[in-house]
């Protein structure tokens, strides 16, 4: 499953983010994992919602809460800002 959330992920990127993928800051990183995973998820846009963004080693991981999911979603970006992939932090 996480290949195809990967791919799905990098076939929306431009559509998501400006500057050719790099999100120039935290809320425009946010606004860019949110439709993201609203689009993996099939929710609709007002239901998704990034609730923090942690600073790690290789970039950023926002968390995303997604109403009627029973885990957040996490929203991975490189060190420059360059979204890389959306997965669900459950298995299952």
């Amino acid at each position: 499953m996480k290949k195809a959330v990967l791919f799905v992920a990098g076939a929306m990127l431009s559509a998501c983010t400006q500057g050719g993928g790099k999100v120039s800051s935290e809320t425009d990183l946010q606004g860019s994992c949110e439709a993201l995973v609203s689009a993996e998820t099939g929710v609709q846009a007002a239901d998704v919602s990034a609730i923090s963004t942690e600073s790690v080693p290789t970039g950023t991981i926002t968390t995303i809460e997604v109403t009627g999911a029973q885990a957040p979603w996490l929203c991975l970006a490189d060190a420059t800002g360059v979204i890389i992939g959306v997965e669900y932090s459950q298995e299952g």
